[in-house]
């Protein structure tokens, strides 16, 4: 790790410096329990959607059934892969008020209802009092949808407002994970080097996203049910993720294995 690239540094009772590292976490399902919230809201507008553009088509999605399918993609991907899947073609328009439709929903449900993942505000807390992390939010989620949520499940006080970004609404042009131009916005705009950097991730389109900008990656299977967890961390590591853990007080192991990682390279 290049210590002298114009990274923030400590420096120790030593005299020696040794960088912070840039904690980047996404914010559906990994700090704030919002999936299950906005996919209802997803569901009931691409069951909208789909009678008035495929009424042969018998599919009926339930938030579940949708989040299975689509978990870690914002809505502007869901509505392209549907288009493809059911075969009609949505004008710039039509597009542009379904996404205003479902970042107004959700944001008002999300600003009602988000609640931290279980364990994550306490471990935010520890991790920001040590003096020895940078943390930021990475999300394909639109802007005012990750405020309200991180805001109702009471983060926004470990995280700058500035350090929040979202692929819908902090690039230039708007994209999704796993494409990986929001986590490489986000390390330019903090001036900080992807080796610099682990990313906190609970979907396998995200995990690519962060791994593909050349970040180490901690897969968090903890918003799964139980029964889930195993498969979902296994699927995780395949794509990419360095560690899994179920369980936000495993955060600071994860942590350390993957800086003691990074600082031999």
């Amino acid at each position: 790790m290049n210590v002298e690239s114009g990274t923030q540094a400590l420096v120790d009772q030593n005299g020696y410096k040794t960088p912070t590292i840039l904690l980047l976490f996404d914010c559906d399902n990994t700090l704030v329990k919002s999936e299950a919230i906005a996919f209802d809201v997803c569901a009931e507008l691409i069951n909208k959607l789909l009678s008035e553009k495929a009424p042969n088509n018998a599919t009926k999605f339930t938030g579940r059934s949708l989040q299975s399918r689509f978990v870690g993609q914002n809505f502007a991907g869901m509505l392209g892969q549907i288009e493809e899947i059911y075969g009609f073609t949505l004008t710039s328009e039509e597009r542009e008020i379904y996404i205003e439709r479902e970042v107004t929903t959700i944001t008002k449900e999300l600003g009602e209802r988000a609640e931290p993942c279980d364990g994550a505000n306490e471990k935010l807390k520890e991790l920001k009092e040590t003096g020895k992390y940078q943390l930021a939010v990475v999300s394909s989620s639109a802007g005012p949808r990750v405020l309200a949520a991180l805001r109702k499940a009471g983060q926004m006080e470990f995280f700058s407002e500035d350090h929040i970004y979202s692929a819908m609404t902090s690039l230039p042009t708007p994209t999704s994970k796993p494409d990986p131009a929001i986590y490489k916005f986000a390390c330019r705009e903090l001036g900080r080097d992807p080796q610099e950097c682990v990313a906190v991730e609970d979907s396998v389109s995200g995990v690519k996203s962060a791994v593909a900008a050349g970040i180490k990656t901690i897969g968090y299977a903890g918003a799964y049910e139980p029964e889930e967890r195993d498969a979902k961390s296994k699927q995780l590591e395949e794509n990419g993720a360095s560690i899994c853990i179920e369980d936000w007080k495993q955060m600071d192991h994860a942590i350390s294995v993957i800086v003691n990682t990074l600082v031999s390279q």
